[in-house]
């Protein structure tokens, strides 16, 4: 033995061969005195446990009596719940359906309280209009007596002037025969006259003449079947190509400028493609226009 414990070691040879077994003895008492409390232990634990097992079975026994006599009172609150519910819910439908109701009623009140306050406003408007048509009625009736005899006096006068524009009209027709044989006469003395100016303007009047004058040229020809303008005033090197508009423009500046020094001369190449008329037409026109002897 070493420190209080025994040596177990079967190679100890410092002990002989006896002492092995009364220490192995010793060892299985020890296990059979732990085996005995452990079983005791659990004896009592089993028992213990039998009574707390009885005791609940009693209760639930008990609890369960109980629980049965609460499952038929859960049974019919539960019935009881159920039915108080149902009439709830139709208590909150009929509710709804009459706050609906009340609503819709409302509204036809609210339009029918509209409704008769439009109503009174027409009438009321109408009732104005009925007083305010009689006294024009009124008015309009007095106008048509008024109407009336201005009428039959009107109808009178008319009459007269009739008779009167029908002597007027034959005065009239023989006015215009002796006036159309006058007019003729005049028309023939006209163009006698202007003849004679005409002629008369010939004789004492100077010849055109670029003397002293700002020349401005103007070229007409076509191309491609189109009119083409050129203008070259005296300033100018060469001709300028320009449209109806442009022609007008530049022409009608430099009259502006010179007046009755404006000399315009009027250029035809031999292939410009205008015919006699066309070339007659263009010249008489823009001379008459702007060039100082057409101007006095």
């Amino acid at each position: 033995m070493s420190e209080g414990f025994v040596d177990l070691r079967l190679n100890n040879g410092s002990q002989d061969d006896e002492s092995f077994w009364p220490s192995f003895t010793d060892i299985m008492m020890v296990i059979v005195l732990i085996f005995l409390l452990a079983m005791l232990t659990l004896l009592l634990k089993n028992m213990d446990l039998v009574t707390q097992l009885r005791s609940s079975l009693e209760a639930e026994r008990t609890a369960t009596m109980q629980a049965r006599s609460t499952t038929d009172i859960n049974t019919q609150l539960s019935q009881r719940l159920q039915h108080l519910e149902e009439e709830a819910a139709m208590l909150r439908m009929r509710l709804i359906d009459l706050g609906e109701e009340n609503t819709h009623t409302l509204a036809q009140l609210q339009a029918s309280q509209q409704a008769n306050t439009d109503l009174k406003a027409a009438l009321a408007a109408l009732t104005l209009r009925h007083d305010t048509l009689m006294a024009e009625k009124s008015e309009l009736e007095k106008n048509k007596a008024e109407l009336a005899a201005n009428l039959l006096q009107r109808d009178q006068e008319l009459k007269e002037r009739q008779q009167q524009y029908q002597l007027s009209q034959d005065q009239i027709a023989e006015l215009k025969s002796l006036s159309t044989t006058q007019l003729d006469q005049l028309k023939k003395i006209e163009a006698e006259y202007a003849s004679l100016e005409v002629k008369y303007n010939k004789l004492i009047r100077p010849a055109r003449s670029s003397l002293g004058k700002y020349v401005v040229m103007v070229r007409y020809h076509k191309q491609d079947g189109q009119l083409a303008i050129e203008i070259k005033a005296e300033n100018d090197a060469a001709f300028i190509p320009v449209d109806g508009t442009g022609l007008h423009t530049r022409l009608g500046q430099l009259q502006k400028e010179y007046g009755k020094k404006l000399y315009v001369r009027i250029v035809f190449p031999d292939d410009s493609g205008l015919s006699y008329t066309e070339a007659w037409n263009l010249t008489e026109s823009l001379l008459r226009m702007y060039d100082y002897y057409y101007q006095e």
